[in-house]
Formats: structure tokens, sequence, C-alpha cells
């Protein structure tokens, strides 16, 4: 029997930074750093499963908002 392989995503994301505070939840355009990596791993169409981790509750809610994505 052949066991089935699967694709991960992990997209690591801190709350803090050293050179931007908080990069990862400020808006560019439309949508935060973090959507536009969750945006781009969806649109891939390769993953079997989107993990988004963090040290942020707010950069958790915000991954939280799409249904592909796992926290």
């Amino acid at each position: 029997m052949k066991s089935k392989s699967y694709n991960y995503c992990i997209i690591p994301a801190r709350g803090g930074s050293k050179s931007i505070p908080s990069k990862n939840i400020k808006k560019l355009g439309n949508f935060t750093l973090i959507e536009y990596s969750i945006l781009v791993a969806i649109k891939a169409n390769v993953f079997d499963k989107i993990i988004v981790t963090s040290d942020s509750q707010r950069i958790l809610q915000i991954a939280k908002k799409y249904k592909e994505v796992c926290c």
C-alpha cells in the first residue's frame, strides 16, 4: 500500500520586529503583509495545508479569517 505524501506551507510571522515594528499587520494597499503571504500560498494551489505560526494573537486572528489556514 502506497502512502500519500502531503505538501505543507508553514508561514512563521513574528509579532515584533527590530526594523519595522508590527510589520506583519501593517496594511499594504488592501491587505496586511501576513494576508499577502497567505493569499500567495492559497493561489499557488499546491499545498494540502497552510499553517501560520506566531507569537502574536493579532496575527493569528487575521490568519483565522481564511478557512484554508490552520493556526
